[in-house]
């Protein structure tokens, strides 16, 4: 509402200032521009009048040179009496069709004169037309030039009256002119400084007032961005926290899943240190002991130790690596990791499991576990879908290859029932599940995963035929790769 009333009030004051620049500019047009005018057409009006004084005199001249001048003269003297009598009658006809823009004492002035020119035009062309040159009729020309020289006199003391009064004219309308001049220029500097402290300053000052205004705006927005960063921030890694939560959960939710084949594959090996513990205590029992089939039973007690033992620290380290940890790994060595953590729940459902492992991949920049997961995850949910279908030889395809230059390529293979083309959209939604009790996450933290690494997860499905999901990790080649080509996976 306030802004409102500024600008009304702003406008109004620009309304003003216009209509007084306007009156301004008016004003110069109707005063100004007509002494403008009239001032231009003084001064030719005066060296008219002046220049008829010296043409009346000029025609005196010319008569009585013709009159009492030698023979030789007289023809060029009449000449310049005809010459002089045409000019000097058109700038009388001049003046006495201006004189109506001059005062009453400029025409009466005039009028005073108008009988002597007629006398003096009247007597310059008797002595003109007097013979032209020849004597015959010189009583003629001796009066029209003596009726020619009795009226110049006066004729001349009232054009030099005509003269002044026109001078005085023309001053009077110079000092009128510069009065109304410095009257506009008065008018137009209070107009200006009226302008600049009722209009301007204001303005200026709502201007800075504004600018200021805009500024702590600015500064409060920015403030609140980097706050909202700062959420931002803080609700990405509570994500980021929280998917890790997730994915440890499903990683020990998939050890639980295949506990049973663990605890069968862990029975053989330990089963295995028993007899050959139990086999060596009692070769030592006999008076002469077979020391070398003693030996040879302790190497496989310790081979199967050890085989035991391989399978509780890859199962312990898929289970507990929890925070994300980068690093440079190999790409098939991830493969055949998940393949010996799943290859027991596989042997136990029968399904086949075939590798395509591309050789000469680099090596990936990431955390190796994670990876393994998202494999575990997809491989995991590819046995189930062919443990519910009714195909005759159940194969599960893990595969490995470089696209272009920029990408390696994940594939995880199956021939069971596939997924309805209704359902492949949505199945990388959170808590949607193919399987009945299943809990949606792991397609999801999956997917996550992958992204996390600058990747994408992506499916392909022929329902009856194939499923395929796949993912697709940078290529990013350390520097002593791109210097000698080493550091490749196999």
């Amino acid at each position: 509402m306030l802004s409102q009333q500024i600008y009304k009030s702003f406008n109004q004051k620009y309304r003003t200032a216009l209509a007084l620049v306007m009156v301004l500019v008016l004003g110069n047009q109707a005063l100004v521009q007509p002494y403008l005018i009239r001032l231009t057409t003084d001064a030719p009006l005066i060296n008219i009048a002046g220049r008829q004084r010296m043409l009346s005199q000029r025609l005196a001249k010319a008569a009585l040179v013709y009159d009492r001048g030698p023979r030789e003269r007289t023809i060029a003297a009449l000449e310049e009496m005809s010459y002089v009598l045409g000019l000097w009658s058109r700038s009388h006809e001049q003046l006495a069709r201006d004189s109506a823009r001059n005062s009453t004492a400029v025409r009466d002035g005039l009028a005073t004169l108008e009988p002597r020119f007629v006398a003096m035009r009247d007597a310059a062309q008797q002595v003109i037309s007097s013979n032209l040159g020849h004597r015959s009729d010189a009583t003629m020309a001796h009066e029209g030039l003596a009726t020619l020289l009795d009226h110049e006199a006066e004729y001349l003391e009232g054009m030099d009256r005509v003269v002044g009064l026109y001078e005085r004219e023309a001053r009077g309308r110079v000092g009128t002119f510069r009065r109304i001049g410095w009257l506009l220029t008065g008018s137009t500097l209070a107009a200006l400084l009226a302008i600049g402290l009722l209009i301007f300053r204001p303005a200026a000052r709502l201007i800075r007032s504004q600018v200021a205004e805009l500024a702590l705006a600015h500064d409060e927005l920015e403030d609140r961005v980097r706050e909202r960063t700062r959420e931002l921030e803080a609700a990405r890694e509570r994500h980021r926290t929280l998917i890790e939560q997730f994915s440890h959960v499903g990683r020990t939710s998939a050890v639980g899943e295949m506990a049973s084949a663990l605890a069968h594959e862990l029975k053989q090996p330990l089963g295995a240190i028993a007899n050959y513990a139990e086999g060596c205590l009692i070769a030592l029992e006999a008076p002469k002991p077979a020391l070398e089939e003693v030996r040879q039973a302790l190497k496989r007690l310790l081979d199967a130790t050890m085989r035991a033992g391989q399978i509780i620290e890859r199962v312990r380290r898929f289970v507990t690596r929890q925070g994300p940890n980068r690093e440079w790994f190999v790409t098939n060595h991830v493969v055949n990791e998940t393949v010996e953590i799943l290859g027991i729940e596989a042997n136990r459902r029968g399904v086949a499991v075939t590798l395509d492992l591309a050789p000469g991949l680099p090596y990936l920049w990431g955390d190796p576990v994670q990876i393994q997961q998202v494999l575990v995850n997809l491989a995991r949910n590819a046995g189930e879908s062919l443990a519910q279908s009714q195909t005759s030889v159940p194969t599960l395809v893990i595969c490995t290859r470089m696209i272009g230059q920029e990408s390696v390529e994940f594939a995880v293979s199956d021939n069971g029932e596939g997924i309805p083309p209704d359902r492949l959209d949505r199945i990388f939604d959170a808590y949607f599940s193919t399987r009945a009790g299943g809990m949606g996450m792991g397609l999801t933290i999956s997917r996550t995963i992958v992204e996390a690494h600058q990747g994408r997860l992506f499916v392909e499905s022929e329902p009856g035929v194939k499923t395929t999901f796949r993912f697709q990790l940078p290529a990013t080649f350390s520097d002593d790769e791109r210097a000698d080509g080493s550091h490749r996976g196999r």
